[in-house]
């Protein structure tokens, strides 16, 4: 009997290679966190968002519910289009504004990192992410605009960097370097110090992110993406 080989219409696509080794943990002060973080994989390139409500407990908590929802969907939707991380902060400060109350605002990094090492960012007044590279040297990334969720017609930029493989972007909420020891703060200055170091997995460096914090009054957020 003769057999006929069964040959797909269709062949299926190849699997996402991973361009990244992602590590992240989120400690609230409280019963409740008004810190939030998200990934997501579309294409060629890895989108990325950390942020924190302005305040503690559980009004701070439900504003980031919110928020996080809305962010969910804007960098699902702007993935599938590749717009620019900046439009992307635009368009979440325009879903917050006539929500948020008057005393409240958001800090929010929203970028991508590219499979070929490109590192697109906007970053809306939240602690400045650092790139740590292979050479050992550690790298600042200053705000790219304003908080977002008050300013009736802010603007936003996105800067433009490279990872090669090996380095990574560190980023963390507030709560980290505010943590204090004998009435001084961490601050960026004492984080860089501990991130200092070479061919480190991105779980390695958020344990040394970690393990520098102090007493810690805040909601604590870190997130690491080293480039494979």
């Amino acid at each position: 009997m003769n057999t006929v080989a069964q040959i797909p219409l269709f062949k299926a696509p190849p699997p996402l290679r991973s361009i990244a080794d992602i590590h992240a943990v989120s400690k609230p002060a409280r019963t409740f966190t008004g810190d939030f973080w998200f990934t997501h994989r579309e294409a060629d390139r890895l989108w990325f968002a950390i942020g924190d409500v302005a305040g503690k407990g559980l009004k701070a908590a439900l504003v980031m519910a919110m928020i996080q929802e809305e962010l969910e969907h804007r960098i699902t939707s702007c993935a599938a289009t590749q717009c620019d991380p900046s439009a992307t902060m635009l368009r979440l400060h325009t879903f917050l504004r006539p929500l948020l109350p008057s005393n409240k605002f958001a800090t929010v990094v929203i970028g991508w990192l590219r499979d070929d090492g490109v590192l697109t960012i906007a970053n809306a007044g939240h602690c400045p992410p650092l790139i740590v590279r292979t050479s050992g040297a550690i790298e600042e990334l200053a705000s790219t605009g304003p908080v977002a969720g008050i300013l009736v017609q802010p603007e936003w930029s996105s800067s433009t960097h490279h990872l090669d493989r090996g380095e990574a972007i560190v980023l963390y909420s507030d709560g980290l370097i505010e943590s204090r020891a004998n009435g001084e703060e961490l601050g960026v200055c004492g984080l860089r110090d501990a991130l200092h170091g070479m061919h480190m997995t991105a779980r390695e460096l958020a344990s040394r992110a970690l393990g520098s914090a102090r007493r810690v009054d805040d909601d604590l957020t870190v997130v690491v993406l080293r480039r494979d």
